[in-house]
């Protein structure tokens, strides 16, 4: 029989869990309910409601230890009616309040990433994205955020978190970890997917009598492929694969230190 890395994958996706330090899941916190009060403070009689949404709130945000693009993203929905603001006045709104409150304030540096408006704090950046709720006939009640045309686009940024959710409770939950460690191998990779994609991705596999070690063999062997895909992005999984069965290849031979060294061609320590 093979050996198995189970335990050793399952420690190493705890590894690359941010809030598993105590410290560091505080120190945020502190930061993002400070933020919330300023935003509450500055505009709050112009905005409608604000949240956390994202890789913090369902709980696979990397440190930036592994991830440099780890954030924290809130949405601002803004109160707005049909002939009210553009998404430019609502992204300029929290520029000025980000300038006000955070530019060069605690280290830290204020700039536009589109859609969103970007504080970059030491311990992590926070993503401030200006958001409008609207009803439509097709649709019903629909959160919007700005396209690049200066119009809006339908979102909902519960999308994949719902999806995470019911698939780790349906699958034992490995799924949150093995989600973590394949975001791990793509941004250590350069990003070859768009993180987001990335989790709803994995989030729709079926992992059905899995653990750990083969959910993420499963996961990183069937990661969606495209006609449109890049000679760089296509040689990257290529290499994933490569050195994942290699990885499986030692593991059938009860060699888990060669596994190890094979599997960490893709995984940082």
């Amino acid at each position: 029989m093979a050996v198995s890395i189970d335990n050793y994958l399952r420690t190493l996706s705890y590894k690359f869990y941010l809030k598993k330090d105590e410290t560091e899941k505080n120190k945020i916190n502190r930061s993002v309910d400070t933020l919330l009060n300023n935003l509450d403070k500055e505009m709050g009689c112009f905005i409608h409601e604000r949240f956390i949404f994202g890789s913090y709130e369902r709980d696979t945000i990397l440190p930036r230890s592994i991830d440099s693009k780890s954030d924290v993203d809130i949405m601002v929905v803004f109160n707005h009616s049909e002939y009210d603001r553009s998404p430019t006045t609502y992204r300029k709104w929290l520029k000025d309040f980000a300038d006000k409150y955070y530019k060069n304030r605690y280290g830290s540096t204020v700039k536009r990433s589109f859609p969103t408006v970007v504080i970059e704090l030491n311990n992590i950046h926070y993503d401030l994205v200006p958001a409008k709720e609207d009803v439509g006939f097709v649709y019903g009640k629909a959160l919007f955020i700005p396209d690049k045309n200066d119009g809006w686009q339908v979102t909902d940024p519960s999308d994949v978190s719902e999806s995470i959710t019911r698939a780790n409770k349906k699958y034992n939950n490995i799924v949150k970890p093995i989600v973590r460690l394949l975001k791990a191998w793509n941004c250590t990779k350069d990003y070859p997917y768009d993180s987001y994609k990335l989790e709803l991705e994995i989030s729709r596999m079926n992992f059905s009598g899995d653990n750990i070690e083969s959910g993420f063999f499963y996961a990183a062997r069937n990661l969606p492929t495209s006609w449109s895909d890049t000679q760089t992005k296509t040689n990257k999984l290529k290499s994933l694969k490569y050195n994942l069965d290699n990885a499986k290849y030692y593991l059938e031979l009860n060699d888990s230190d060669k596994a190890k060294q094979w599997l960490h061609r893709v995984l940082p320590y």
